[in-house]
């Protein structure tokens, strides 16, 4: 079902295959998952939160609304079916959305932790699951354990494994020609963020678990 009301607007064919990209990852973490829209400036920013985890992509696009939400799956159908860079909109779901989004300022730096500690930790959790008796419930299981400290200064977050395998699998670490980039961790009193080069992923403050970068 779609409306003329509502229009997608990217930059070209690589902005939609982009968004394309980034749905069918996140639609493989949660087919019944939601996506935010918002414009921001000359770019759509899409909100999810795959794994419990909130997740921020930007993609150089315009709206003809402001705010939306849809169903991940939708949306994706309406991206790939799109004969353009303007894509009809599905029917919208805002009622449906329940996440808080974290605050846009306010935060504190904490430390860059190189990407490969990230994806390292990332593969061992998808190892872990594998040899796994019943990997489902090795999976949920493992997820909520902690898996990094970043402390700095009175400062100090602790991220379960579920962040480092939404970044992972996400895309947002880029690929391996980028081995040398980092993560930038912040915090408020509420919120870590973890800044990557295509995607940031967002945490409740508290966690279990750790390998110390203090």
């Amino acid at each position: 079902m779609t409306t003329t009301e509502a229009v997608l607007h990217t930059g070209g064919p690589d902005d939609l295959t982009d968004c394309s990209t980034l749905l069918t990852r996140l639609t493989r973490l949660d087919a019944a998952g939601l996506v935010r829209l918002q414009q921001t400036g000359d770019h759509v920013t899409l909100w999810a939160q795959p794994l419990g985890v909130v997740v921020r992509r930007q993609v150089r696009a315009r709206m003809t609304v402001d705010d939306r939400t849809f169903s991940s799956v939708q949306l994706l159908a309406a991206v790939d079916c799109a004969a353009d860079a303007a894509v009809q909109l599905p029917a919208p779901r805002d009622e449906s959305w329940r996440v808080t989004l974290p605050p846009l300022a306010g935060w504190s730096a904490l430390d860059a932790v190189p990407v490969r500690v990230v994806r390292h930790l990332a593969v061992g959790a998808g190892r872990v699951v594998r040899g796994a008796r019943d990997p489902a419930a090795a999976g949920e299981s493992l997820l909520d354990r902690e898996t990094l400290r970043v402390a700095h200064g009175a400062d100090e977050v602790t991220l379960p494994v579920r962040v480092v395998v939404v970044l992972a699998r996400m895309g947002f670490l880029g690929g391996y020609e980028h081995s040398e980039d980092v993560v930038r961790v912040a915090c408020t009193p509420a919120w870590t963020r973890v800044a990557a080069r295509h995607g940031t992923a967002y945490q409740r403050r508290g966690g279990l678990g750790r390998l110390s970068l203090a």
